[in-house]
């Protein structure tokens, strides 16, 4: 089993699946990041490294308040080849 800091659901097993229910679609799931929360956004930032246009950074935040930014470095300008990733903020 992994080894976490994050701390333990306060929900019973009874409550989590309330919550995790969809009235609307009698469905139960998990949702995204854009679906879980109305005024959530996520920006895109194409910027330069030392190759051109190889790095995108993706910047989220809930209403106007940054949550956090995920940096994503490829090998060149193509994008074809995944470098990194990374959470910078």
């Amino acid at each position: 089993m992994a080894e976490s800091t994050k701390p333990l659901s306060e929900y019973d097993y009874q409550q989590v699946f309330q919550k995790a229910y969809n009235k609307e679609s009698s469905t139960i799931g998990i949702d995204g990041f854009i679906s879980g929360v109305i005024g959530r956004k996520i920006s895109v930032a194409i910027s330069t490294t030392t190759i051109a246009d190889d790095t995108e950074t993706y910047s989220f935040s809930e209403n106007s308040k940054a949550l956090y930014t995920i940096t994503v470095i490829y090998t060149d300008g193509t994008r074809e080849t995944l470098l990194s990733v990374e959470r910078t903020a």
